[in-house]
């Protein structure tokens, strides 16, 4: 019993730590406001929250997760979004331990998951792919426990995960391909499975291609998909670039184990491993985002090689503690303070030093309304607190938006007259005080001709200074009392 209590109570805790703290998350803003056009009935398939292309497609979104998420916030607040996150680190953990008890035993799964927990730890925000850390564990484990029976047999509830997965996230194509390369390479070099078997796990494999499609959205999972490889051609966002060093030194270090681990015990490398380690290593190096997948899907080869430690006389202890250490002094964030800075309800999801409820207060009781500028950061609270009242400019839905749209912010950004041109029809703005960049007007709205009305730590709003457009918004207000 107290075999089977310690891994799952670790697990709890680790997943605690990770969840209840306090966090900058502005894509969780507009995740709520999708779920709550879910929640009314009204899947999203369009801009809806944007002025200037309310009709613009949007090929995906993760609904479910979306609508779960909004629920859990209505109910319980910032608290309901925090235990969600929680159970969804804590069921990867879970599925990725018993992944590795597969071919490990107890000690062995246990020191790649204390080092794994810190490659997680970056990623851990309230946002869809949360699921997918729980959705690649899982097929992880079945693929396991294919291995392990020599059977195709269990990757056959690979098929109900992701038809079901598919509506939660869109990096559900990488548990498809976890499952094909098992597939396709025990078929190419039998090993674990007979030839009969193998074929049989492609063919599932191509089921769980077509439970992809299980969703509002169809074929749309896999545009979205493919429109995010084009995003860094336009913007510079940090979860599409490669992993950097200090914050993802966790991670580096974890693919050089890997690599080690492999290379030393050649002879027992599968075909369907070495390319699985390659493929996800190569993904994870190359998109910051994909790097938890990364330890998702190898962390059961790694712990299967750890006992050959064991067998030349090191302790076993030894290895779990040094890696516990590794960890420690991997972490991006000091261990200390993750045990102390813990935070809990709608302050730690929406900290007041970027996301600020008496703006919005503000907004509301002057009845401010039609089209306005935003910063990108603040579109999806704008949404949140003030649709259908206000519509934004922009926010970080890069997808919903033509690329065109972002080109246009990012040039005029650049030249004064080019700016003004760009806001010609919008008479007032919201912007982000501590999070300044090319997309959040900063510097752009000059005294000479925009008045602020608002200010905090975290959000400035501006009025144009023109009697005549300050007037109208006051008539406006008027009419709105």
């Amino acid at each position: 019993m107290a075999r089977t209590l310690t891994p799952v109570l670790a697990v709890m805790a680790g997943a605690a730590l990770l969840s209840f703290r306090p966090i900058y998350e502005p894509d969780l803003w507009w995740h709520l406001a999708q779920g709550r056009e879910a929640a009314a009935g009204r899947l999203v398939r369009a801009n809806v929250f944007s002025f200037n292309y309310p009709e613009y497609r949007q090929h995906y979104t993760p609904w479910l997760f979306d609508l779960t998420g909004y629920l859990a916030f209505d109910t319980f607040g910032g608290v309901g979004v925090q235990g969600l996150q929680a159970f969804w680190l804590a069921l990867a953990l879970l599925l990725l331990y018993a992944a590795c008890r597969a071919r490990a035993p107890a000690w062995s799964a246990a020191a790649v998951l204390v080092v794994g927990v810190f490659i997680l730890e970056p990623r851990a925000i309230p946002r869809p792919h949360l699921v997918s850390f729980a959705g690649m564990a899982a097929c992880a484990l079945l693929v396991e426990r294919a291995a392990r029976a020599r059977s195709a047999v269990p990757l056959v509830w690979a098929v109900p995960l992701v038809a079901l997965w598919s509506n939660l996230h869109v990096e559900c194509v990488f548990g498809v391909l976890l499952v094909g390369i098992f597939a396709v390479g025990e078929l190419v070099q039998p090993g674990a499975l007979s030839r009969r078997e193998a074929a049989r796990a492609v063919l599932v494999a191509a089921l769980c291609v077509v439970a992809t499609l299980a969703n509002p959205y169809g074929w749309g999972l896999h545009g979205y998909l493919y429109e995010n490889l084009s995003v860094p051609r336009l913007l510079a966002i940090a979860e599409l670039g490669p992993p950097y060093l200090p914050d993802y030194r966790a991670f580096w270090a974890y693919l050089v184990a890997a690599g080690l681990l492999m290379a030393w015990q050649p002879r027992g490398v599968r075909l369907w491993e070495a390319v699985a380690v390659l493929t996800f290593a190569a993904l994870g190096a190359r998109y910051l985002r994909l790097t938890p997948l990364v330890l998702l899907a190898t962390a059961p080869m790694l712990a299967a090689r750890l006992p050959a430690l064991a067998a030349r006389g090191i302790d076993r202890r030894a290895v779990v503690i040094t890696a516990a250490c590794i960890g420690v002094a991997l972490s991006r964030i000091p261990v200390r303070l993750l045990a102390t800075e813990i935070a809990a309800g709608t302050a730690a999801v929406a900290p007041r030093q970027f996301f600020s409820p008496d703006a919005i207060a503000f907004i509301a009781r002057e009845g401010l309304h039609g089209p306005v500028f935003n910063s990108t950061n603040l579109g999806g609270y704008l949404a949140w607190s003030l649709y259908p009242r206000v519509r934004v400019f922009q926010d970080s839905r890069l997808q919903a938006y033509p690329p065109e749209h972002f080109r246009s912010i990012l040039l005029a950004s650049r030249d004064q007259h080019d700016w003004d041109a760009l806001v010609a029809g919008v008479d007032w703005a919201v912007l982000s005080v501590p999070r300044p960049n090319q997309l959040s007007g900063h510097g752009r709205f000059p005294v000479e001709e925009w008045e602020t009305v608002f200010r905090d730590e975290a959000i400035e709003v501006v009025l144009r200074r023109q009697l005549q457009n300050i007037q109208k918004v006051r008539e406006l207000a008027g009419d709105q009392d």
